[in-house]
């Protein structure tokens, strides 16, 4: 039914154990990702070397806590193969041969490297991305930072869109946004909104997939692309100096909290 291609982290796997519930015959292609607790840069000073390592030791728990250990998603009976690749051999040929010799022709990608558009026209199915982001707002990378460091967490959220050259533009087939707990630091905001997505997603396309095409939703504004280089540890002290990880009460309890309008085809 489904090719997945995804990175290796907890969210990833909780993905694709979701979806392998509900289909049946899929191929995982599982890209290993950059280290999943990276490197603190000592290039800053000890305060910000110590928030690093506070943000990501936090990000680990809280995805321990939502995804649990998805060792189950490799023993899934309806994963009829995985196979393992680097970010290299999005580019050497290797996937090119993979995906020629699938007998699936639905994609989709979630955390895995930007495929160049030669290998997006492999798949003559349907070709979608999740993007852990809520686009066109929250286009790029890092995207579930941004929203909170922005004081608007209600903006944290996921786009389920077709695959293109642009960066995270494709046309849109389905979003979800965070539902605002109060309790909830950053990471937890995240990881909940991640959740709920990989949840309800399999049972809503259920209902759509095989009745017509899915004709996706066109974005009106190209939004904001957040690049890496626009991130920076010294962010962090926004983060937990200021409002101690707990801007979700701060923007509850000083701001009025309106969700975002979302795009989707698969609810009506």
């Amino acid at each position: 039914m489904f090719i997945l291609l995804t990175g290796n982290h907890p969210r990833h796997l909780y993905f694709v154990k979701s979806l392998s519930k509900t289909y049946k015959g899929i191929t995982w292609i599982l890209e290993k990702r950059e280290s999943f607790i990276p490197k603190i840069d000592k290039n800053y000073n000890f305060e910000i070397q110590k928030l690093q390592k506070l943000h990501f030791s936090k990000r680990e728990e809280a995805e321990n806590t939502f995804f649990g250990d998805e060792d189950i998603a490799f023993n899934s009976p309806n994963i009829n193969q995985i196979i393992e690749i680097t970010k290299e051999d999005i580019f050497n040929g290797k996937l090119k041969k993979i995906l020629i010799s699938q007998k699936n022709k639905n994609l989709i990608t979630y955390g895995c490297s930007k495929l160049p558009i030669n290998i997006v026209k492999l798949i003559s199915g349907y070709k979608w991305n999740v993007h852990g982001g809520l686009s066109p707002w929250y286009r790029g990378v890092i995207t579930h930072f941004w929203p909170s460091y922005m004081l608007e967490p209600e903006y944290t959220g996921v786009t389920l869109h077709e695959l293109t050259e642009d960066i995270d533009g494709g046309d849109i087939i389905h979003q979800a946004v965070a539902e605002i707990n109060i309790k909830d630091g950053i990471h937890e905001n995240a990881c909940r909104l991640v959740k709920n997505f990989s949840d309800k997603l399999p049972k809503l396309l259920k209902k759509k997939l095989f009745k017509k095409k899915l004709l996706p939703i066109k974005s009106n504004t190209t939004g904001r692309i957040w690049t890496g280089r626009m991130w920076s540890p010294i962010h962090l002290k926004l983060i937990y100096k200021v409002y101690n990880d707990k801007i979700n009460k701060y923007c509850f309890e000083n701001k009025k909290i309106k969700k975002p309008k979302i795009k989707s085809i698969l609810i009506k």
